[in-house]
């Protein structure tokens, strides 16, 4: 019984560790991407719900696992340990391609491998089952999460209800999703892990509960690298809206369910064991493929489907190899041979000693390439700081000028009024007084100094001097464009050109510039001709384009 335990132990460490930590992320990161892992009841329910599912293929009669345990071949216990070395030396192989490597797939692979090695063929009906099942699995993944996709975008598009509503009800439905995904790939996989303890102890409670156990041991010993990758596949793979990742989980949660049925047989397939990291991957590419969007990458797509294939091939070349080397099915055990377990011993270093390699490297990148990101981002928020300060410094001192324009505006104008008050008031004392006296040369002297004073007082030469220069003032960087492209315009004709810029009509130019208005149009063709433009240009919109 102990040396049964302890070689228990050791192939489902084998197995179950790189499984847990490569299958269960998949399954805790869309419930964290959606919010509904914070939710404290979740935190109990989840892990007692995949306990108690795994448990049922242990105590409920499934044909699926039947099936399984039948593949297995009836070398007894090197055959495991067999299976147990050539499934993790394929698992960590290919998850240097990608993370979703499809884990059961490796497993599988194996027990073929070992199945060619003692039966000396495979069971093809069986294999091609079980091919026929994973591709079809991930194509009714992404099928299934296209479709969810599309209602869930309806919904949420036109359902006119507020967005904090249609949070809470995607919130719910995310509970939901959590729940229903967690027991479906509980289901799928353990009756995949229900394989090995029936071969070491027998089919019975205690080689069932010895071997959750066993699982549940290894689940707490590698809760920190499942953390961190369901963090880390939450914050890429899943960084999408909380209705693709329902989406996926759902389509992932079907596609698990149907493929752990009997009922998969009538159509000529095998219930299979399924990688939720493949499905996930296959849902989110076919969300993208319904929204038109980049929801995964296309790197990341082949990656995927790569490590999915290289899996289960790996798996049977392994499972031969180390089948072969344990010479299981010709009636020895691994104690028969040092040779053979030093030649396992050191694979699995081999194989461990890549994998870490590679994990290490892929971390030292992902930092290296964290930090590269952070400093191009420092550098790009030191830019744009430098550039506000500039912008603000700029703006300060346009303020500043304008305030001061309108403060001399201000004066100006009060000195206008006082200025026009005593003007008006001279005239009308110099009328007064060249009323009052008699018809003759003197009065009409007097009536002449007044209608001269008007006059000159029409020309508004001072206020005009000044309303040039504050339109030099305003607009000076028209202006020293202007004398830089245009060096022959004449002050008249560069007068002409702000008045124009400003909108104002040939009628109020003439006024301002006392002229006629027709000198005023002989002085715009003057201006046309030096600007280079023909009768069909548009002389105001190329001036206000300067």
């Amino acid at each position: 019984m102990l040396d049964g335990i302890i070689i228990l132990l050791i192939a489902l460490t084998l197995v179950g560790m790189p499984m847990l930590r490569l299958e269960t992320p998949w399954i805790i990161s869309p419930m964290r991407a959606t919010g509904a892992g914070e939710l404290i009841f979740m935190k109990i329910l989840v892990p007692v719900l995949a306990v108690c599912t795994m448990l049922a293929p242990f105590f409920v009669k499934s044909e699926p696992c039947d099936s399984l345990r039948e593949a297995v071949p009836a070398a007894g216990i090197p055959s495991i340990i067999a299976i147990s070395m050539a499934a993790l030396a394929a698992m960590l192989l290919s998850t240097v391609i990608h993370r979703a490597c499809g884990a059961p797939y490796a497993v599988m692979g194996a027990i073929f491998g070992c199945q060619l090695k003692v039966n000396g063929s495979i069971d093809i009906a069986y294999a091609g089952g079980m091919v026929g099942s994973w591709l079809l699995a991930l194509v009714l993944s992404g099928f299934l999460a296209g479709i969810f996709s599309f209602i869930f975008h309806k919904y949420s598009s036109k359902s006119g209800r507020h967005f904090i509503v249609v949070d809470q009800h995607f919130l719910a439905i995310s509970i939901f999703a959590t729940l229903f995904l967690v027991v479906t790939s509980s289901w799928n996989l353990g009756q995949l892990v229900a394989v090995c303890p029936v071969f070491v102890l027998g089919e019975n409670q205690t080689s069932a509960f010895i071997a959750v156990g066993i699982l549940l041991v290894l689940f707490i010993l590698s809760i920190n690298s499942i953390n961190i990758w369901s963090s880390r596949i939450a914050d890429s793979d899943l960084d999408a809206g909380t209705g693709h990742i329902l989406s996926a989980m759902l389509a992932t949660g079907v596609t698990f369910l149907v493929f752990s049925l009997p009922v998969i047989k009538k159509i000529g397939l095998t219930p299979a064991p399924l990688s939720a990291g493949a499905l996930m991957m296959s849902a989110l590419i076919g969300i993208a493929i319904v929204r038109r969007d980049s929801t995964v990458s296309g790197d990341s797509i082949l990656k995927s489907i790569a490590a999915a294939v290289f899996a289960p091939f790996l798996g049977l070349l392994m499972g031969y190899c180390f089948s072969m080397i344990l010479n299981v099915g010709e009636g020895n055990t691994p104690r028969d041979s040092v040779i053979p377990i030093l030649a396992l011993l050191g694979i699995a270093i081999v194989c461990v000693s890549l994998y870490l390699y590679v994990r290490n490297s892929r971390i030292e990148a992902s930092r290296k390439e964290i930090l590269r990101v952070r400093e191009e981002q420092i550098n790009s928020t030191q830019k744009s700081l430098s550039a506000l300060e500039v912008r603000a410094e700029t703006t300060e001192k346009d303020l500043n000028n304008k305030l001061e324009i309108k403060r001399k505006e201000l004066v100006d104008f009060a000195v206008g009024l006082s200025d026009q008050k005593a003007f008006i008031d001279d005239v009308y004392r110099r009328l007064t007084d060249a009323r009052s006296l008699p018809d003759g040369p003197q009065r009409d002297e007097a009536l002449d100094e007044i209608l001269s004073k008007i006059r000159e007082r029409m020309y508004f030469t001072h206020e005009m001097n000044d309303f040039y220069a504050r339109t030099e003032v305003l607009h000076r960087d028209f202006n020293m464009h202007l004398k830089e492209a245009y060096p022959n315009l004449t002050e008249s004709e560069r007068k002409l050109a702000n008045l124009l810029r400003q909108g104002f009509s040939s009628k109020y130019i003439a006024s301002l510039m006392n002229i006629t208005p027709k000198s005023v149009e002989i002085s715009r063709y003057r201006l046309r001709t030096k600007l280079g433009l023909s009768r069909s240009d548009n002389l105001v919109q190329f001036i206000k384009s300067l």
